[in-house]
């Protein structure tokens, strides 16, 4: 055999199990996102929110003030009133 297709299969060999040594450690199941809002609300979507957050964040909600009746810039630029 010749000496230089018998080095070219070996590096061929081992590109191989280097390629599918790579295939193996990657996730299976990776997903590519055109947005940064896509993956917030592919994130939301599959995260559980414990109950006691959810408590907390609806407590949190309810002592906010309310808000006010005109937006801030027609307060200070002026604009017909609602």
């Amino acid at each position: 055999m010749n000496p230089q297709k018998k080095s070219i299969t070996h590096q061929q060999a081992e590109e191989q199990q280097l390629s599918q040594h790579d295939q193996q450690t990657q996730p299976s199941s990776a997903h590519e996102f055109a947005s940064v809002e896509e993956m917030l609300r592919h994130d939301a979507r599959d995260t559980h929110v414990p109950p006691a957050i959810v408590r907390r964040l609806e407590q949190s909600v309810r002592q906010l003030p309310p808000s006010p009746r005109r937006p801030w810039w027609r307060r200070i630029l002026g604009g017909p009133r609602p």
